[in-house]
C-alpha cells in the first residue's frame, strides 16, 4: 500500500449502531467494513497488517478507493441551458399579490427577515398574461405543465386567479394545465370551492398544529386573533361538500417551531380526522435571511429524532402505519433521496468536469414572476436581490446571469471538489447571496450543517437496511 501522503482515496467513513461503513465517491456506493479496515482508513499511517492490506487491494481491484476528484467545475447542463430555457419550462409561479390577511411571525414577508416584507402591491392581469404567454411558448417540450399562484395570500386576488386560469386554458394548445397554490385557508368560501374543484386545483394549506400551537404565530393582520378557528371551519366544510376531491387534492404543510416540543403537534395530526386523512408535510422555520436564528429546544430535538427513528422501524416492518404520525411519514422521502445518490451502480469514477449537487436549473424547473414582472429561479429566493433576479417578463431570462447561478460551485470550487458530500450537497445559490452579491464566505458557512444532514440521510438508510428493509426506493 502507499503511505499516507500518497494514498488519498476519495472516501468518507461513517458509523451506525450496526456497523462501520465507507462511502466511496468514485464508485458512488457504500460498503460495510471490519473494525480493523475502518481503523486503518481513519489514519492510513504506516503499513496495514496483511489481512487489511489484502482486503484493500481487493477493493482497489473492484474499482474502489480511487483518488480522483472533479478537475473542472461546470454544471453538465451548461452547454444545453439555452435549449432548456427556450423549450422546457415546467412550472410557472405567479406572485399575484404581496399582501396577506395574516401576519405570521415566521413568514418571509413578516418583517423578521432581511429580504422582503408585505406590501399592497398586486400583479396586473396584463403582467399575468405576458407571463403565461412566455411560459406556454417556452414549455413545448416539458413533460409537466403547471401554474402556481403565490402570495402573500393568493386568494386575496381570486378574481385575478380566475382570469389567469381562463386565459391559460385558452392558450394551452390542448395541453392540460395543472394548477396549484398554497393558502392559509381563511378565505375559502363555497364559491371558491366550486371553482377550485372544477379546475382540479391542488391545494396546500398551512396548518401548524392544534389551535394553541397554530395560533402562536399565525394571527390576523393588525390583531392578536389566531386564524385556526376560521381556517378549520372552512376546511371541514370543504371536506363535507367534496370528500373525494378533498382526499385527493388537499394537503397540509406544518411549519415546526423548534423552540417548542413536538408531541402535541404529532398527536393532533394523528387524531383529528379532517387532518390525519390528508397528505401532510412539514418543515422547520426557515433561517435563511432571518434576522434571528432558530432556538432548538432539547425536548423538540429528542422528540423529533424519536419520531424519525419510528419511521425507520415502520419501513422495516417493525411498526404499523397507524403507529407513525402522518406528520413524519415523508421523512422516508429524504432517506430515499440520499440513497438514490449513492446507489448508482453504473458509476466507476468521478467525471473530469462536473458540479456539486444543490442548484436547480434556474428558470427551468420553476420560473417565479413577481408582481412587477421580474423573473426569479423560484419563490424561495430573495426578491430584493439583483443577483437572484434573472430577467424580466418583457425581455425574458438573462441567460448569462442564470448560468452564473447554475454554476455556483465556481465560487467555492476547491472546497467543493474535495468535499465528501459533493454529489449530495443541497446548498442553493441563495445561501451565498448576502444581498450585495454572491459571497464565498456566506456560502461556506452552510457547509458544516449540510454535511451533517447528508450524513444523517445516509446513516438512516443504512440503519433501515440493517433493520431488514428490502423494498424499492420508489415505494
Amino acid at each position: 500500500m502507499k503511505d499516507k501522503e500518497q494514498f488519498n482515496p476519495f472516501i468518507h467513513l461513517m458509523e451506525t449502531p450496526y456497523g462501520k461503513y465507507v462511502y466511496d465517491l468514485n464508485k458512488s456506493s457504500v460498503i460495510k467494513v471490519s473494525a480493523s479496515v475502518y481503523a486503518y482508513l481513519q489514519d492510513m499511517s504506516g503499513e496495514p497488517d496483511a489481512q487489511v492490506g489484502e482486503y484493500l487491494e481487493e477493493l482497489k481491484a473492484q474499482g474502489y478507493l480511487k483518488e480522483k476528484r472533479v478537475k473542472v467545475s461546470e454544471h453538465p447542463v451548461t452547454g444545453f441551458y439555452h435549449s432548456f430555457i427556450m423549450h422546457n419550462l415546467g412550472q410557472l409561479t405567479l406572485q399575484v399579490t404581496q399582501g396577506c390577511n395574516l401576519k405570521c411571525e415566521y413568514c418571509s414577508y413578516s418583517g423578521n427577515y432581511f429580504n422582503r416584507e408585505h406590501t399592497n402591491k398586486k400583479m396586473s392581469f396584463e403582467t399575468a398574461k405576458k407571463a403565461i404567454d412566455y411560459f406556454i411558448s417556452h414549455a413545448r417540450d416539458a413533460s409537466f405543465f403547471g401554474i402556481s399562484f403565490y402570495g402573500g395570500e393568493p386568494l386575496l386576488e381570486f378574481e385575478l386567479i380566475k382570469k389567469c386560469v381562463a386565459y391559460a386554458d385558452s392558450r394551452a394548445e390542448g395541453r392540460k394545465v395543472s394548477y396549484n397554490f398554497t393558502t392559509n385557508g381563511t378565505l375559502l368560501t363555497e364559491e371558491k370551492y366550486e371553482f377550485l374543484v372544477s379546475h382540479d386545483f391542488s391545494i396546500l394549506v398551512s396548518l401548524d398544529g392544534p389551535q394553541a400551537v397554530h395560533d402562536r404565530h399565525r394571527v390576523f393582520a393588525g390583531t392578536t386573533v389566531g386564524s385556526f378557528q376560521k381556517m378549520s371551519e372552512n376546511l371541514k366544510l370543504f371536506k363535507e361538500k367534496y370528500p373525494k376531491y378533498y382526499a385527493e387534492k388537499i394537503g397540509f404543510n406544518t411549519v415546526l417551531d423548534p423552540a417548542y416540543p413536538l408531541k402535541e403537534i404529532c398527536d393532533f395530526t394523528d387524531t383529528d380526522e379532517w387532518v390525519s386523512s390528508a397528505n401532510i408535510s412539514s418543515s422547520l422555520i426557515n433561517d435563511t435571511h432571518a434576522k434571528e436564528k432558530n432556538h432548538y429546544d432539547e425536548v423538540f430535538v429528542n422528540e423529533h429524532e424519536y419520531e424519525k427513528f419510528k419511521v425507520l422501524l415502520w419501513k422495516a416492518g417493525r411498526l404499523e402505519t397507524k403507529d407513525i404520525s402522518p406528520l413524519m411519514r415523508k421523512h422516508f422521502t429524504g432517506i430515499k433521496q440520499a440513497a438514490i445518490c449513492f446507489e448508482r451502480t453504473d458509476q466507476n469514477e468521478m467525471p473530469d468536469k462536473g458540479h456539486r449537487g444543490g442548484p436547480c436549473i434556474p428558470g427551468v424547473r420553476k420560473l417565479f414572476v413577481d408582481v412587477d414582472g421580474r423573473l426569479f429561479p423560484c419563490e424561495r429566493v430573495s426578491e430584493t436581490s439583483e443577483t437572484a433576479c434573472i430577467g424580466h417578463i418583457d425581455q425574458g431570462v438573462d441567460e448569462e446571469k442564470a448560468l452564473q447561478l447554475l454554476n455556483i460551485e465556481r465560487l467555492t470550487s476547491e472546497n467543493c471538489r474535495n468535499c465528501w458530500a459533493y454529489t449530495m450537497c443541497p446548498t442553493c445559490f441563495t445561501h451565498a447571496d448576502d444581498g450585495d452579491g454572491l459571497s464565498k464566505e456566506q456560502q461556506l458557512m452552510e457547509c458544516r450543517s449540510n454535511r451533517a444532514n447528508v450524513e444523517e440521510g445516509i446513516k438512516d438508510y443504512l440503519v433501515l437496511r440493517e433493520l431488514g428493509y428490502s423494498g424499492q426506493l420508489d415505494t
